[in-house]
């Protein structure tokens, strides 16, 4: 999603050429009869990935691992920087926003063809996943995990502002938050994680625009129509002007904060409402980690279709790997079945990251599997998790240009809730800009 300015360029050209300074990683190959790949994910979970790893080379006794890892944050850049150093690299974590710019590059390759059997896997995901993972008709990855940004309220809150159920719209939950600002309750009942460094910004937006009736931003030839008046993209925008500005039950905060400092500030019971990816509701009802815990519940997103953002997180081949042959190719492929697919006829590595942290998944049946069941129900209800991801939809515009707007629409949507230009014009600025981008990648 990080667009790639002339300065990050440089950045990333400085990542490449520290690699070649430094020297690489050992090249994968075959040892022995064996086969090493390199394996490389951000930061989160390391110790799991090795215990994982350990796992997995036991199963596959001929295939050896070397595990690298960089913090979030940098992971796009560090990632650029490995394929244009060409630094040993064969499996990877990857992103749905990632996706086409990297595969546009060929710098990770569609895995369909080459492994058919993943195909039967594609029926059990929910249709956001399948979409996310298709680049040109192809299939590039196996899921890490897969999740929806949900709409969560303190019940509390509600109770004693006299509410029993959560806000159905916009207007609604204007009322809502007004009457709770009203009893003293919470000064800025809302919180938002709309800071221009967060990349979730937009996935929040974009979650309730979609969320609106005739929520789209772009149509299926990639054209902008949140520019039209009277578009879903407007409603939000002028709803989200007013509630920070003449309404003042917006927090100011939300335009630095990151989803961690959304978090914050709902489990300090300073905000009522929030967007969150639905594995953040884990740490809301940690009973360990705050007062307000068991408090927060799941409302679906606000507005008439009740639609949201589905986003994945996906391991990946790099095209590294076909020109070291078919071993290499087939050890590749066993990680991303073992990892993402099923073991034994169960997605074992995907439920230990449900069961152990709370991780949504892309596999609709695991909805009804007792055991995530059990886990998920003592911090959220999975039945209104499953009805929020179903009505899921995979972001819009998923181009190589995507993160450059992105980042460029950040800072115009800040203009119109500042209130520094109108609504439509930021709109206008944001569709000029993407057209702008279509043009020059024709």
């Amino acid at each position: 999603m990080l667009t790639m300015t002339p300065a990050r360029w440089l950045l990333v050209l400085s990542l490449a050429l520290s690699l070649l300074v430094v020297g690489p990683p050992p090249a994968a190959h075959a040892q022995a009869g064996g086969v090493t790949l390199n394996l490389v994910s951000w930061s989160y979970g390391v110790e799991i990935v090795r215990d994982n790893l350990g796992k997995f080379q036991q199963r596959y006794p001929g295939v050896s691992v070397n595990y690298s890892d960089f913090s979030w944050a940098t992971y796009h850049d560090a990632m650029v920087a490995r394929f244009v150093s060409k630094t040993p690299t064969d499996v990877l974590y990857s992103s749905d926003h990632w996706l086409q710019e990297w595969a546009a590059a060929g710098w990770i390759i569609p895995i369909d063809e080459s492994f058919p059997q993943v195909r039967p896997y594609l029926s059990e995901y929910s249709p956001f996943v399948r979409e996310a993972l298709t680049y040109k008709g192809r299939i590039y990855g196996t899921p890490y995990y897969a999740d929806t940004f949900i709409f969560v309220y303190n019940t509390d809150h509600l109770q004693r502002a006299g509410f029993t159920a959560p806000p159905a719209t916009l207007d609604e939950l204007t009322k809502q938050a007004e009457a709770i600002k009203a009893k003293g309750i919470a000064e800025f009942p809302i919180v938002l994680g709309w800071g221009q460094q967060d990349p979730f910004s937009i996935e929040s937006f974009t979650a309730l625009v979609f969320a609106q009736r005739n929520g789209l931003l772009f149509d299926k030839d990639l054209n902008p129509v949140f520019r039209a008046p009277g578009s879903a993209a407007e409603k939000v925008v002028t709803w989200a002007a007013d509630a920070l500005g003449s309404k003042k039950i917006l927090s100011p905060t939300s335009l630095q904060a990151a989803n961690v400092d959304q978090i914050r500030a709902l489990q300090s019971g300073a905000a009522t409402f929030g967007i969150i990816p639905s594995y953040s509701l884990a740490v809301l009802n940690d009973p360990g980690q705050t007062q307000q815990a068991g408090k927060f519940k799941i409302g679906l997103m606000p507005g008439e279709s009740r639609a949201t953002v589905g986003f994945i997180r996906f391991y990946a081949i790099s095209s590294q790997v076909p020109r070291r042959g078919k071993e290499a190719m087939t050890a590749a492929w066993n990680f991303l079945d073992y990892f993402g697919g099923k073991t034994d006829g169960e997605y074992r590595i995907t439920k230990r990251w449900s069961l152990e942290k709370g991780l949504g998944f892309a596999q609709t049946a695991l909805f009804a599997d007792k055991d995530i069941r059990a886990a998920f129900g003592k911090w959220a209800d999975v039945d209104m998790l499953q009805k929020q991801a179903q009505l899921a939809r995979a972001k819009e515009g998923m181009t190589p240009y995507y993160g450059t707007w992105d980042v460029f629409s950040r800072a115009e949507l800040h203009k119109a809730y500042l209130g520094q230009q109108k609504p439509v014009e930021t709109l206008a600025n944001m569709a000029k800009k993407w057209e702008e981008l279509k043009a020059k990648a024709k």
